[in-house]
């Protein structure tokens, strides 16, 4: 169910924020 869930969440961000972002993500 955890790993469900951080799908979801990791799902959601992605959707959310442009696919290439930068692995901080200094345009925050």
């Amino acid at each position: 169910l955890l790993v469900g869930t951080l799908g979801i969440i990791f799902f959601a961000i992605f959707f959310r924020e442009p696919p290439k972002v930068p692995t901080k993500g200094g345009k925050k």
